[in-house]
């Protein structure tokens, strides 16, 4: 039943997202004065969400396939520089397009969290490297507990907005060291209580429909608190929605080139691509809605629409990326 139940919600996952945005946005509008009333419960519950939403991943994590992964470093490294450095200059680019400093400081933090493990899945649909995905992982969380900081303290000087550093430090800390934690903690104990055959199969499909509950309870939250100002300023969507593919479009092309000429064969070309262009947006919440506050937690409500349908895409080029990759330059 539960494989059922998990199997429908991930194939109709975008046209839930995208029915749980409009939804957000009508209520949000209808009953904008209860809202604002509540909006202090609202922020605990956005909080709570986004924790829920990473938790379950990071239990599906499997850190032992880390050293075996560690050997392929040129694919590493490249991983790690279109994640770390690429995506997140690009994002520092076109952030000055969306006409609220906040804002803008929402879509850089939407693009400076590392991928989650429910990035994943996509790997596995291509039929990638499992083992240098989850290395990627792993390692891009390390590096953007490292950079994140730099990027946002960098990025809000310019535009004369104030962040303390400690709290940028804490959020991060609070969105990723403490889930991956808790996480592989209590994955230790299932495997020792329960068998790896519970791990990877039995429970699988409850923290991934758990993972997707959580998720689109917290994009709801997100939009409907911030319906108002969707409607008053549409454009601002647009903007976010429009940047999002620009840096999605450029990362797939920058991977591509550098796959072929690097002769970086298929399924490690799609690790690398899903890794670096799917972003952990419920990290991304956590910080926006504790460093940062305000309209900064818009990016990260709206950009999980347009993951997926870049993704499912690429999926669908598969031959067409196959024959390219193995082409002579």
């Amino acid at each position: 039943m539960i494989h059922n139940v998990e199997q429908k919600v991930r194939e109709n996952l975008l046209i839930l997202t995208i029915l749980v945005l409009i939804g957000g946005v009508i209520v949000g509008h209808v009953f904008e004065n209860t809202v604002n009333e509540y909006r202090d419960h609202i922020k605990h519950a956005i909080l709570i969400l986004a924790i829920s939403t990473i938790y379950p991943s990071m239990i599906k994590l499997r850190l032992d396939k880390l050293t075996h992964s560690l050997r392929k470093w040129k694919e590493i490294v490249l991983g790690l520089i279109l994640s770390l450095l690429v995506a997140p200059i690009i994002a520092m680019m076109i952030a000055p397009i969306i006409d609220n400093p906040l804002i803008q400081l929402g879509y850089l933090t939407a693009n400076i969290v590392p991928a989650s493990s429910a990035s994943i899945g996509y790997v596995l649909l291509s039929e990638g490297n499992i083992e240098l995905a989850t290395a990627l992982v792993v390692l891009s969380i390390a590096g953007s507990i490292a950079l994140g900081p730099i990027y946002l303290s960098l990025y809000s000087s310019q535009r004369h907005i104030y962040i303390p550093l400690s709290r940028i430090i804490s959020s991060l800390t609070m969105a990723l060291i403490v889930p991956l934690i808790a996480g592989q903690v209590t994955r230790y104990y299932l495997l020792k209580k329960r068998g790896k055959a519970f791990v990877e199969r039995t429970i699988r499909p409850y923290l991934s429909l758990a993972t997707m509950t959580c998720m689109l309870l917290l994009i709801f939250l997100l939009i409907m608190s911030k319906a108002s100002l969707v409607f008053d300023r549409p454009f601002i969507t647009l903007d976010i929605i429009a940047g999002q593919i620009i840096i999605m479009a450029i990362l797939i092309t920058s991977t591509l080139l550098l796959s072929k000429f690097l002769k970086i064969p298929y399924k490690d070309h799609v690790s690398l691509i899903y890794i670096s262009m799917t972003k952990n947006q419920s990290a991304a919440v956590i910080i926006a809605a504790y460093a940062l506050k305000g309209a900064s937690t818009l990016p990260p409500a709206i950009i999980p629409v347009i993951q997926p349908v870049i993704c499912i895409l690429y999926i669908h080029m598969r031959n067409y990326v196959e024959r390219l990759l193995q082409s002579t330059l």
